[in-house]
């Protein structure tokens, strides 16, 4: 699979909050909407309605992309534990693409960082936590990187469904290093 070149723009971000740690950097991020899951419960299980025209966030604003999705797919990644766990996938980005995440099996925290040159949260990172314990779902706009680490021993599954269909010819993604040290993301676990 090709992966995008980094763009000028999202590496001059890179270098320019690069020096400023981490830990200082954390916050919500302009344009990621979280949309916690409603389970509807009886005897015999629960019910999610998961993603739905006329949704709203946490927040209360619209959640649904003005574009239709193109595309649903769901990616099984093993967890082997550790502190830091030793899953991460991270990170990559897209320039068209929205991203609507939810962690079906297993818990994740979920790690995004706004490269947006012209953001008013450029070089801002932000964490959520999805999966069985925390039901939800994160809409991750284009240009900001994202990835995640499971946070227990379990397997996550993570369905996501996107606005543009892939293209091998032509792909809609780009990496960075879960470990670039311009993030700088301590990917380590606390134990309080």
């Amino acid at each position: 699979m090709a992966w995008k070149p980094l763009p000028a723009a999202m590496e001059r971000v890179l270098e320019q909050t690069g020096h400023i740690p981490a830990a200082q950097r954390t916050g919500a991020i302009d344009g990621v909407m979280v949309k916690t899951f409603r389970r509807h419960v009886d005897q015999r299980g629960y019910f999610i309605e998961q993603l739905k025209r006329g949704d709203l966030d946490d927040a209360g604003n619209p959640f649904c992309p003005t574009e239709p999705f193109a595309q649903m797919s769901r990616s099984l990644a093993y967890a082997r534990g550790g502190n830091p766990p030793e899953l991460i996938k991270a990170f990559h980005w897209h320039e068209r693409q929205w991203d609507y995440w939810d962690i079906v099996a297993g818990n994740a925290r979920v790690v995004l960082v706004d490269l947006r040159e012209a953001s008013p949260t450029v070089g801002r990172i932000q964490t959520v936590m999805l999966g069985e314990n925390a039901p939800r779902m994160v809409a991750i706009p284009p240009l900001v990187a994202h990835g995640y680490q499971a946070v227990d021993l379990r397997d996550v599954v993570l369905t996501y469904y996107v606005t543009e269909p892939y293209d091998p010819a032509d792909p809609d993604e780009g990496r960075i290093a879960w470990d670039d040290p311009r993030i700088g993301f301590d990917w380590t676990i606390q134990n309080i």
